[in-house]
Parts: structure tokens; sequence; C-alpha cells
């Protein structure tokens, strides 16, 4: 059987036959099984693909929609993944591009999405003799036609990485102010913070607003009255007495030392075992904490029903914790990021 290995994955029959391989030789290592047809045209090695992530493969196939469709550009979701920036907890078959002008008549096939959309040079970079979306319009697309907690997520990884800002995507959002779905755009505006640190703190933010509950300030330190560290916490309500704590698997592999317990279950009890322990130290300080995971995020009303308990049972005056803000460093009252978080709760 030939070796179709040395082809980037998956690959064109153009591209296959550029290395040397025939059309015959492709169809009969489809035919064995040897490889797997992604669609008419595209193929991959079937075990190497087989066992790769979906969103991996994803990213493999925006890939392969660069080298081979010169006349649009891989944007939306496809392009943020590429990016390396959050992506959402299902997968999407299709890659998203944007076509370079309108002289294409169709706007799909097996494995693209073709958009349309007016693209001014300002939108675009050149890397590697190639255009791309900047990362601003990428961000602003997704926050368009994604699911708010998703858009939410992209929107405040891209903004940590320095990839974009507030200003710009104000900016981008004025430039799309006619494109359907640019309304929602407004109010992800409204919360996004780039002190979120994961999809799951994100999309936690958007279940406690579409919930009607007051914002939480994002990755507060927490200090006892002495001024002595106690914990950074995902979420912190300081007016309520309340510390919100998003809890996902990703989070308990974090710090493992290899070949020193860092089998999962390992992870998980050391990492429950320290929790406890740190929920009962703010718990000296009269704080009440709030714990959810994946599933109630995404279903939003358990988080919802967990963070309201929560509020009913604090009792705010019994606080005796100080707070820091961990972009500045200052107390959380003197920092205007706190403070514009704050309001939202108003």
């Amino acid at each position: 059987m030939q070796d179709f290995s040395g082809l980037p994955q998956p690959f064109g029959r153009a591209e296959a036959a550029g290395a040397g391989f025939t059309v015959r030789g492709v169809e009969r290592a489809a035919v064995s099984g040897h490889l797997t047809r992604l669609a008419p045209s595209l193929y991959a090695v079937r075990s190497a693909w087989e066992e790769l992530a979906p969103w991996v493969r994803h990213a493999q196939l925006a890939r392969a929609a660069v080298r081979l469709t010169p006349d649009a550009m891989v944007s939306h979701l496809s392009l943020a993944v590429l990016m390396g920036l959050p992506h959402p907890a299902y997968t999407v078959s299709k890659v998203s591009m944007t076509l370079l002008d309108d002289r294409r008549t169709s706007r799909a096939d097996e494995w693209r999405q073709f958009h349309r959309g007016r693209t001014p040079p300002g939108h675009v970079v050149v890397a590697s003799r190639r255009a791309h979306l900047t990362p601003t319009r990428t961000v602003v697309d997704c926050a368009r036609d994604l699911h708010p907690r998703d858009a939410l997520a992209i929107m405040d990884a891209a903004m940590r990485r320095g990839l974009t800002s507030l200003p710009q995507l104000r900016d981008m959002r004025r430039h799309q102010r006619q494109l359907p779905g640019i309304s929602g755009v407004d109010t992800l505006l409204r919360i996004c913070d780039p002190l979120r640190e994961n999809w799951l703190e994100s999309a936690s933010a958007w279940a406690v607003h579409a919930s009607g509950l007051p914002a939480g300030v994002p990755q507060v330190t927490v200090l006892d009255a002495a001024g002595r560290f106690v914990a950074r916490v995902d979420a912190l309500w300081p007016e309520l007495g309340v510390v919100g704590e998003a809890d996902g698997r990703g989070k308990y592999e974090i710090g493992a030392e290899p070949g020193e317990g860092t089998d999962v279950f390992s992870i998980m009890r050391t990492a429950i075992h320290e929790q406890r322990e740190r929920e009962d130290r703010l718990g000296d300080l009269g704080l009440v904490v709030c714990r959810w995971g994946q599933r109630d995020a995404l279903a939003m009303t358990p988080l919802a029903d967990r963070l309201r308990s929560a509020i009913e049972r604090a009792e705010p005056a019994r606080v005796t914790a100080r707070y820091r803000c961990s972009c500045c460093s200052r107390d959380l009252t003197d920092c205007a990021g706190a403070t514009r978080i704050a309001r939202l709760g108003a």
C-alpha cells in the first residue's frame, strides 16, 4: 500500500498528484479503507484521522481550505479555532469561509460553507503570502453567528491575548451595523472581560447575565483581615459576600507533575481535598462559596439556582475579607474594570 502520511492531512487530489501519486492509486487506497474520503477530491489517512479529537480535525480541515480555496478566506469560528481561541462544546462539520468576491455561484459544498460580505483592506492581513481576516473581524463575525456564551468566550480570550481591544471591537460592530445578528453583539461588548481565563468562566458569565443575576467580578484575590493571601477566586460578588468557582475537569490537570500521580482520578482526589480546605478558609472569612460545572453553565438554570441559593445564605455583614484586583493588584474598589462590572449588576 502506498504511503500517504507525508502529505498534509487532509489532502486534495491535486496535492497528491503533485507529490507523484496517481488518481487511480488514491482511489484504490480509498476503496481499501486505507484512506477516508472526507469530500469529493479530499482525503486523509484513515487510521491517523480517526485518532484526532473533533476540533483538531476541524482545524486540519480549515488548514486544507486555506491551501485549496484561493478565492476565499477561512473565517468565523473556523478562523477562531486556527487562532487557538476557545471553541464550543459541540463541533461543526463545515469550514466557514468568506469569499473574496461574488463570482462564486455555489454557497457551500460537502465541507465548506461560504459567506458573502464586504471585506475592506483594513479587515485583512497578509502573512506567508496568504490573506487572512483580522482577529477583530473574526471575533465580531463569531459574535453575530454563535450562541452568546461561545461568542463571549472567544471575545474574552482574544482580548486577554491582546489580539483585539474593546475600542477595536466597537469600531467593527459599527462597520457591520447592517449585517444579520449584529444587535446581539452589543450585550457581549458590555459584559466582556479579558480577566476571565477560560471558556467555562465566560460561559458562566453569560449564564449569570441571561438569568438576570448581578455580574460577578472575575479573578479576584481574597485576603484576610491582616492582608494575608487566602485564595484567588474565579468570580466574586463583593457586595453580596459570595464567591463563584467554575470547576471543569481540565482545571484538575493543570500543574500535575509528569510521572507523579498524573492519572485523572488521582489528580481530582487531590484537587477536591484542596478545594475543601480552600472553601473552609473562605468560609472562615464569612464568604459563601458557590460551585458549578460545565453542565450547569450549558443548561444555565442549574447555575442560576445555585447562585441564588448562595446569595440567600450569605450574610455580607459578617464578611471580614479584603479584596484585591488581579489585573492591577489594587484594592478592588480602586480598579476601574471591577467598578465597570459592578455597575452591570446594579
